[in-house]
């Protein structure tokens, strides 16, 4: 169901949108001018957001405190800054300066641990922007403070009966503390009036508090694996490059419709004119399990490097915080290649869970995407599937089990990887693959990844039908790569083979 926000005019309602639509809700975004009572009530909204913004409520706010009289005792509201100021003016109170002019600062809050500051620590630090704040002296009779400031500044406020609540701190703000938990509080409640209200587990999704700020495994929630850490901060990276203005999902697919990207390469046509076994060489500054691997790293000179070497693909590594990659890095890398002849394949590897990924790897300059079978539910997986087809990319698909293996035979993907690592420990185990290369159809090529450093790893793979073996830690550490490669490859001098 739908959560309506109400945008007051405000850069931060970008913030909030970005933490609702991360904790599991579809938002539906309107200004406070352009939409009516009527159109609101249309929407039979689940909940409603009012949004900071500039001014006084009483002239700024538009149809803010209409929406709070319309709604009042039939679906939850919560109001930020502005939004929990129309709160206190809906109902009779006054909103004056505060005192004091406060933009960007944080302070520490002292709060009634019930409602949306459930299970947040007492003292958290919050973000304030404001001038204005509901003067305590006029509190109605129908509202109750929840939390304040050292100085006894009033920081929230919440209805007696009514599912309402109010902040005048930003906890959407990436200096305030516990505010994922916050938002996450008020989308759990279902129901108008407290007296009737339902806790809804089901349909957020978790919040982890040290997400953002830690690139260590070593303290994750119990029931938290590495992969889905980085997976949740894949999440909150995409919700943020989306509320950027000019990289909205429509803007990328105007972008891809214009024609302004660059052509691709046929991955499985390219592969197949190597008789030998392909090389999928690997850009990546650092990983989880290794750490930094080569944090000065500089990503055209490797690929140039890979080039002169003779490898048939160069997979770009693009997740930013524990692999140290960027986007950027995979422009660059194909705008290197691109004039070179017979140019190697562009692979993007990355944790791809959301179709506007895709669209980004079309643009930045992708041939073909890495997916796992195992973070995406099926039904999304054929979408993903077939959108990146629709674009003229490949799709190298990473399996870990039989099961994964013959969805992708069902989905007739024709570049399957087999992971020999474990997602969840990082742990290498070498027989993967050749458990699983007997489910592989005629059609397909085989990728072996993961741990490959001698010749005698790769010996076993190809002996096992590997068509392909990726390549990373071992060949970016190699001081002469293409004697490296040919010591590496040394199967069958008589085949045609790049190095």
């Amino acid at each position: 169901m739908t959560t309506l926000m109400i945008d007051n005019y405000d850069s931060f309602t970008y913030n909030i949108y970005q933490y609702l639509e991360q904790l599991g809700a579809h938002v539906v975004v309107h200004r406070n001018d352009k939409i009516t009572i009527e159109e609101c009530i249309a929407l039979n909204p689940r909940n409603i957001v009012i949004s900071p913004g500039p001014g006084h409520p009483l002239n700024s706010s538009g149809i803010s405190r209409k929406v709070i009289e319309t709604f009042a005792g039939k679906v939850p509201i919560l109001g930020v800054c502005l939004g929990e100021q129309c709160m206190y003016c809906t109902y009779g109170g006054t909103v004056t300066y505060t005192g004091e002019i406060v933009h960007g600062k944080t302070s520490s809050i002292t709060h009634d641990g019930k409602g949306l500051f459930k299970g947040i620590p007492q003292g958290v630090q919050v973000t304030r922007y404001h001038s204005l704040s509901g003067d305590p002296d006029t509190l109605p009779d129908c509202l109750e403070i929840t939390s304040w400031t050292n100085s006894r500044k009033v920081m929230g406020v919440r209805h007696k009966e009514y599912v309402m609540e109010g902040v005048q701190f930003h906890p959407e703000s990436i200096a305030s503390e516990a505010g994922y938990r916050m938002i996450s509080n008020f989308l759990k409640w279902e129901g108008g009036k407290w007296s009737e209200l339902r806790i809804r587990e089901d349909i957020v999704n978790p919040v982890y508090d040290k997400l953002v700020i830690s690139s260590s495994f070593s303290q994750l929630p119990n029931s938290m694996s590495s992969v889905q850490l980085i997976v949740e901060q894949r999440k909150i990276d995409i919700a943020k490059a989306k509320c950027k203005p000019g990289f909205s999902p429509a803007h990328l697919k105007k972008t891809i419709e214009m024609g302004f990207v660059p052509d691709t390469i046929d991955a499985v046509e390219y592969s197949n004119d190597f008789l030998d076994i392909a090389v999928i060489a690997e850009i990546k500054r650092a990983s989880p399990s290794k750490g930094n691997i080569d944090i000065n790293l500089h990503a055209v000179e490797k690929a140039l490097e890979y080039v002169s070497a003779g490898v048939n693909c160069i997979s770009v590594v693009t997740e930013p915080r524990w692999f140290k990659g960027s986007l950027d890095d995979l422009r660059e890398v194909r705008n290197a290649v691109d004039k070179i002849p017979n140019r190697p394949v562009i692979l993007q590897n990355d944790f791809i869970f959301d179709s506007y990924q895709i669209l980004q790897s079309r643009i930045y300059g992708a041939d073909a995407i890495v997916l796992y079978a195992s973070l995406i539910p099926k039904d999304q997986l054929k979408q993903m599937v077939d959108l990146a087809h629709s674009l003229k990319m490949k799709v190298l698909l990473i399996v870990l089990n039989e099961e994964e293996m013959k969805l992708a035979v069902s989905l007739k993907i024709h570049l399957i990887g087999v992971n020999n690592r474990d997602l969840n420990t990082f742990d290498i185990d070498p027989t993967n693959t050749t458990r699983l290369t007997k489910l592989v159809p005629d059609h397909a090529i085989l990728v072996a990844l993961s741990g490959i450093k001698t010749h005698e790893d790769i010996l076993v793979y190809y002996k096992n039908g590997a068509k392909a073996v990726l390549i990373g830690e071992s060949l970016i550490k190699a001081t002469d790569k293409s004697a490296f490669l040919k010591n590496l490859l040394a199967i069958n001098a008589s085949k045609k083979r790049r190095v």
